[in-house]
């Protein structure tokens, strides 16, 4: 018996690398709303909320970056009971959530939206980006999640469209594959009892997408002349604490969120 899931990691690095050129015209999109002082939002449900707590508060997490996460699709860690998986499972299938989470949200010129979705297929996640697509057609959307699953897994959204087909259909949207397999399971194990597949690599692979995001986007201020904002490691004692400065930049940006005397009107 031998140890294979870190040859799984290759599919991961080999699909980054494939995309560089998208990935690095994304992050000039994230640049450009956090240099104008705005937001890069980023909606998940399920576990996929793994993505953007990497993003947001982490260290080496730049400003300007604001979660859309709402307890009832996020809160995949109880198995039974009122937060059990059969509860939340109900309610990212429920139609119309995209709507409902857009009108607590102010955007602003250049701010982005981020929808992050395993297999790019669960229907409250296609409703965001739906939604999102026709409410703000001049804002750029970007939708990470697995090209494989997206594109031939039957839609489950009663718009007949899964996340790739919408962000393919709409001119300011961009669709990055998280290199998931077909099933996310990456190993199979035939074993003494039962055949058996574990190790979902879609989690790996979303977390890598937004860091190597993180990576080009800061890069991207610095070559702009940027001086920005990110998180540094408080466990290392020789490090200077920046707190203050990290948090309030990002109170300034995130009152925004709420009242935006320069948001982009949504078409209704």
């Amino acid at each position: 018996m031998s140890l294979t899931f870190p040859d799984q990691l290759d599919i991961v690095k080999e699909g980054l690398k494939k995309q560089e050129k998208l990935l690095k015209q994304v992050a000039g999109f994230y640049a450009d709303a956090i240099e104008s002082g705005g937001l890069v939002h980023l909606y998940a449900n399920g576990h996929s909320r793994q993505s953007v707590e990497e993003t947001v508060i982490r260290m080496g997490a730049l400003t300007g970056f604001k979660p859309i996460l709402s307890d009832a699709i996020t809160t995949f860690n109880d198995v039974t009971g009122a937060n059990g998986i059969r509860v939340d499972q109900f309610y990212e299938k429920i139609e119309g959530i995209g709507k409902i989470l857009l009108k607590e949200i102010h955007f602003g010129p250049k701010d982005v939206l981020v929808v992050i979705t395993a297999t790019g297929t669960t229907p409250a996640a296609v409703d965001m980006a739906a939604e999102f697509s026709k409410q703000y057609p001049g804002l750029k959307i970007i939708g990470i999640a697995s090209a494989t699953q997206s594109a031939k897994i039957p839609p489950r959204h009663s718009g007949g469209k899964n996340l790739i087909h919408i962000l393919e259909e709409n001119p300011n949207g961009y669709f990055i594959d998280n290199s998931m397999p077909n099933g996310d399971l990456s190993v199979e194990f035939q074993g003494k009892t039962d055949r058996y597949n574990v190790c979902p690599l879609s989690t790996v692979g979303a977390i890598s997408v937004t860091q190597s995001l993180n990576e080009l986007t800061i890069k991207e201020l610095d070559k702009r002349g940027v001086k920005h904002y990110v998180l540094r490691n408080m466990h290392i004692a020789d490090t200077t604490d920046n707190y203050d400065e990290w948090l309030d930049d990002q109170r300034k940006r995130y009152a925004l969120a709420s009242h935006n005397p320069n948001r982009v009107q949504p078409i209704q």
